[in-house]
């Protein structure tokens, strides 16, 4: 099953609430034109959330908060570089006796949580979901349910809280890919919410929704055709 759409048709935080309803196990993945990430679900939890291009990683917050130090960051991080199959960092921390897994444990709960806010901030973009007969194993998952996440992400902003990185929010996310400038008056007249008349251009939901599975199918990209796709 794959399920894909628009991230200001459908919020984040409700597609989330859809899966963990349907207890949907496989990877959300979101995307806009400045940054992406990943949700990794099992049965309707959770199991990690990823933003690559954050500078909020487990180490480093391990090292905030006192439960490792620098030289094990530094010692851990060259072993997992020396790896030809790097072994996830909470296992290796966990193995080499630098951290306990209650420790870890709460590190990685209010590092989910965190990067919940952070998600509540965008507005534009695509989503996919790619269900999977088996999720992805991580050493550590979040000991919360979905439900909890949602519920502190707007209990924090309720209280005045901001994701915090902010978004870059534009006027158009489709005029992005267009060298071409144009007026006011064309872009009234032209330009719709999936599609610029004026210069016959889609927005970028098509490519990156159909992106993995292009990478993933056997054969040349001529020979191959996307077959159509549920929307949400």
């Amino acid at each position: 099953m794959i399920l894909w759409g628009k991230i200001q048709d459908f919020s984040i935080f409700s597609i989330l609430q859809f899966l963990a309803a349907y207890g949907k196990t496989g990877t959300l993945e979101v995307k806009d034109f400045e940054e992406y990430g990943y949700i990794y679900m099992s049965e309707g939890r959770v199991d990690a959330i990823s933003l690559p291009l954050s500078d909020d990683l487990l180490g480093n917050r391990l090292v905030a908060a006192g439960a490792l130090t620098p030289v094990q960051l530094k010692e851990c991080l060259l072993a997992f570089a020396e790896q030809e199959t790097p072994e996830p960092l909470g296992a290796l921390l966990l193995r080499k006796g630098y951290t306990d897994h209650q420790t870890l444990q709460e590190i990685v709960n209010r590092q989910t949580y965190d990067l919940a806010l952070q998600l509540s901030n965008w507005t534009l973009g695509t989503f996919k979901f790619a269900a999977a007969d088996k999720p992805v194993q991580f050493p550590i998952t979040p000991s919360i349910t979905v439900q909890e996440l949602l519920l502190d992400a707007s209990r924090r902003l309720d209280e005045g809280e901001r994701p915090r990185r902010e978004k870059i929010h534009v006027e158009d996310e489709i005029c992005l890919a267009c060298t071409i400038s144009c007026s006011p008056e064309i872009k009234e007249r032209y330009l719709k919410s999936d599609v610029c008349l004026w210069r016959n251009m889609p927005t970028i939901v098509r490519d990156h929704a159909y992106d993995s599975i292009k990478r993933r199918a056997a054969g040349s990209d001529d020979d191959y055709r996307v077959p159509d796709l549920p929307f949400l």
